[in-house]
């Protein structure tokens, strides 16, 4: 379908991966409140929504192919439209929601979620090839491209995508997660002494895994021999056509080398069946639950690196959205048509929520991204391949409002600008 086939298609149809909100950091004349950023590849625009009116705010189609995430730039008002069919970025004023031009790279986008506040860096990485990109956020400029510019084709559960979600592990290093070659590198990031300035990069050491890798789900703090240091988790996908499990891998940093120091593997049998892509980590701190394609969610023990509990949810088990207020979570089923209900004191699911119709454009049935309201009233996500925004009540746990936007919004950012904002960071 051409880009005037999809507009015209998408004016007949309209009557969103670890997201935040983020508040602005630029004051804007009209002040929009709390927005969603989706990006629907089936119409190649993003759409924009008032999540608290439940309104299609507008669509801003995009010059680039294939919008699937859109990220924010750094704390400014203005996104990034991760267009993953072509070697560039397009830039969105959050506020006015007018283009502002391209961000060209050597290699397709994958995702771009990543931001060092300190170094002003935001981390892309690529869908078709093992690159990464450090974007100036202030410009939208390029500075350092790292990586290898051959075509990679993964065989490993998560499908074709070069690498996985860009990470750094502190103010001055980063992961390039190649999933062909199942290795992770670990780079450090400098600035360049001197008039002109720039920036240097060093591959500091390369690790391999049991699979190709998603992405680092997060890091925590432990002591050992006096000494404190970091954990990062990191989630091996699995092949099932290999027999070999989907699991947790867990590294520290040591004299820059990166330490495997324990794996959790989800399970022993069943593999062939089993594929995973995203693990978060529960609000004690001490747990993590990892969503695998056979409609289980893992609860695993952070310290023992054990699988301690099973929790039946959907087909494409992946996120978990937490509600700590409420000691519940929503776990989106991508390849269902509800979400799971988990009560997460007892690790048991409590109820299965109806959010989607069944598969009308060949899509996944639920979205990447999801937010939960602060008032922690309202959950609020995608029935990506039907193109309806819900509302869920987390008090009655029921489908409260709805919003046909036609396409299929994958992946977003939630952002907000106003006085209410002021209680969301």
């Amino acid at each position: 379908m051409n880009k005037l086939n999809k507009q015209m298609g998408s004016l007949l149809l309209t009557a969103l991966a670890g997201v935040s909100i983020f508040a602005s950091s630029v004051n804007a004349e009209e002040e929009y409140g709390i927005r969603a950023f989706y990006g629907d590849r089936l119409l190649d625009r993003v759409v924009v929504i008032d999540v608290e009116a439940m309104t299609l705010t507008d669509e801003v189609y995009t010059t680039g192919v294939d919008p699937y995430p859109v990220d924010q730039a750094g704390t400014l008002d203005k996104v990034y439209a991760i267009t993953r069919s072509s070697n560039s970025i397009d830039v969105i004023d959050a506020s006015t929601l007018e283009p502002l031009g391209l961000i060209e790279l050597e290699h397709f986008p994958r995702s771009s979620e990543a931001y060092n506040a300190t170094l002003g860096l935001q981390l892309v990485t690529g869908v078709d090839k093992p690159m990464a990109s450090l974007i100036d956020v202030e410009n939208d400029v390029v500075v350092a491209v790292v990586g290898d510019s051959s075509l990679v084709y993964p065989i490993d559960y998560g499908g074709s995508n070069a690498t996985g979600h860009p990470f750094w592990f502190s103010d001055d290093k980063f992961a390039l997660i190649d999933r062909g070659t199942r290795t992770i590198g670990m780079y450090q990031v400098t600035k360049s002494k001197g008039k002109r300035g720039g920036w240097k990069v060093t591959l500091l050491d390369e690790v391999t895994t049991p699979t190709a890798v998603h992405h680092f789900v997060n890091r925590d703090l432990s002591v050992l021999k006096g000494e404190e240091r970091f954990s990062y988790y990191a989630l091996s996908e699995g092949a099932p056509d290999q027999g070999i499990s989907p699991s947790v891998l867990k590294y520290v940093l040591e004299d820059n080398r990166l330490n495997l120091v324990g794996e959790a593997d989800l399970a022993e049998e069943g593999i062939a069946d089993m594929g995973s892509h995203h693990a978060d980590v529960h609000p004690d701190g001490k747990v993590m639950y990892v969503g695998s394609t056979e409609g289980n969610v893992y609860v695993i023990n952070m310290k023992k690196m054990l699988v301690i509990k099973t929790i039946e949810a959907g087909l494409g088990a992946g996120h978990t959205t937490f509600v700590p207020e409420r000691n519940i979570a929503v776990v989106t089923n991508h390849k269902d048509t509800f979400i799971s209900i988990v009560d997460t004191i007892k690790h048991q699911n409590i109820k299965n929520v109806v959010v989607s119709d069944e598969s009308i454009n060949g899509e996944i049935l639920q979205s990447h991204s999801s937010f939960v309201h602060p008032d922690m009233n309202f959950f609020y996500a995608f029935a990506t391949d039907n193109g309806v925004f819900y509302e869920l009540d987390l008090e009655t746990l029921e489908v409260t409002r709805t919003l046909p936007t036609g396409g299929t919004p994958l992946q977003g950012v939630f952002m907000c600008q106003g006085a209410e904002c002021e209680n969301l960071m």
